[in-house]
């Protein structure tokens, strides 16, 4: 059996739930990827993947053995990644996944002063909130935020993504500026959604979490929409204070203090992190792309330290 192509067949239906995605990836065959699996099930002794007529799920073995699997996996593409690159100035193509909005505003422009730094190395950056998996050879590195992520990879904080209150003067003006969460009932609010739900405003009172009772006016996973009627008066928004910095320094929009601040999450470890396989840093494209983002958008109370080498 060729156990490596059994382990990166195994990786791909792991991935697509699927031995007919898996069998167009690798332009062969699904009779072929089913086969290479089941070699390696019956080497192991163990069923990895629950197979019916009409899905494709993996057993809770296939579920450990995946996670040992891929971090094997990645290990052996940075060490071959590593070898090829060795001696040789930064090139190749640099794959970077980045929540939407702070891709768009932070770090796109971070990586065209990158690029013109580094022109040997391509880069493909994808924009988006959905959750991605370091352990294959899509992403080099991930910029996310949330709380602080799991222990397999190296994680970077860059920003602690504080969330800001905000209006216009306009419409503080007509419906009054609140200054406690219970003034806030009746307020129309500008809501944004995450990947996975509406973000509720919360607030604590020092006793307890309570949730404002405001009014939604609308709901969009686009920050610049909300901001954009935010400016047009159509009500409050609670975003990040680097989405909201340019309009608040023209004074488009004012921060709304109150007493008890708000918040999307009840942790106090959220932040945007940027992240990466520590097998993968030695490789000369993604450490100097590491060291460069960190550089440029590590906040100065948050930059104690390097990347581990």
């Amino acid at each position: 059996m060729d156990k490596l192509r059994a382990l990166n067949y195994f990786l791909k239906v792991a991935e697509t739930l699927s031995f007919t995605d898996a069998a167009k990836a690798y332009d062969v065959p699904a009779s072929s990827i089913s086969r290479r699996v089941s070699e390696l099930e019956a080497s192991l002794g163990v069923q990895l993947i629950h197979r019916t007529t009409r899905t494709v799920r993996l057993t809770e073995a296939g579920e450990l053995y995946l996670r040992q699997v891929r971090v094997g996996m990645a290990q052996l593409s940075a060490a071959e990644a590593l070898v090829k690159e060795r001696g040789n100035k930064p090139s190749g193509t640099l794959r970077i996944s980045c929540m939407a909005g702070y891709g768009r505003i932070m770090l796109m422009p971070v990586m065209q002063a990158f690029s013109e730094e580094y022109p040997d190395i391509l880069l493909d950056v994808h924009l988006s909130d959905e959750l991605v998996d370091l352990g294959g050879d899509q992403f080099d590195i991930t910029i996310r935020g949330g709380a602080q992520p799991e222990n397999r990879v190296v994680a970077r904080r860059l920003d602690p993504n504080r969330f800001i209150l905000a209006a216009s003067p306009l419409y503080l003006a007509t419906h009054g500026t609140p200054y406690s969460l219970a003034d806030l009932a009746g307020h129309s609010a500008l809501l944004y959604r995450g990947p996975s739900n509406v973000l509720k405003w919360m607030g604590f009172d020092g006793k307890q979490w309570i949730t404002p009772d405001v009014t939604p006016a609308f709901i969009s996973n686009d920050g610049a929409s909300l901001l954009v009627l935010a400016c047009r008066h159509r009500g409050m928004v609670l975003l990040p204070e680097w989405s909201l910095r340019q309009y608040l320094e023209r004074g488009e929009l004012v921060e709304v203090a109150l007493e008890q601040p708000l918040s999307v999450s009840r942790s106090d470890q959220i932040g945007i992190f940027m992240l990466y396989l520590q097998a993968r840093y030695a490789i000369p494209k993604i450490r100097v792309a590491v060291d460069f983002i960190y550089d440029r958008l590590a906040l100065t109370d948050l930059t104690a330290g390097r990347p581990d080498e």
